[in-house]
């Protein structure tokens, strides 16, 4: 999945002595920046560096954007994150990730089946 996107997306890295978290955004018209992949390093989660990249595109886009979006699995780790990151749950894409994956994927012991879209006005 993340071949669709990479070439056309924009990186972001957050450093803090070292490499903390990483993002990938992209344009999808309309006034709306999408993204595509956000990943803390797994010893450094918890500790806002996820929550503060997210509020260095809302800041850095807000002149050019209306809508800072993402999908993500309907988990119980990533739907709060975003939802304390300011972000509303908008729709969902039913059977996202068991149509588009040969293999399940679990996240907290949960299956992803639907990819749930949230939205942050900027």
């Amino acid at each position: 999945m993340i071949d669709h996107y990479l070439e056309k997306g924009t990186m972001y890295v957050l450093e803090d002595g070292n490499v903390k978290a990483e993002c990938v955004v992209t344009d999808e018209d309309n006034g709306m920046l999408e993204i595509k992949n956000i990943a803390v390093d797994p010893q450094n989660q918890g500790q806002g560096y996820g929550k503060a990249l997210i509020d260095f595109l809302a800041s850095k886009y807000a002149d050019e954007y209306s809508i800072l979006q993402v999908g993500t699995g309907d988990s119980p780790l990533t739907v709060p994150f975003y939802e304390n990151c300011g972000f509303v749950r908008s729709h969902n894409i039913p059977n996202f990730f068991t149509d588009n994956y040969d293999h399940p994927i679990y996240e907290c012991g949960v299956q992803l089946i639907d990819m749930v879209y949230l939205q942050r006005c900027l």
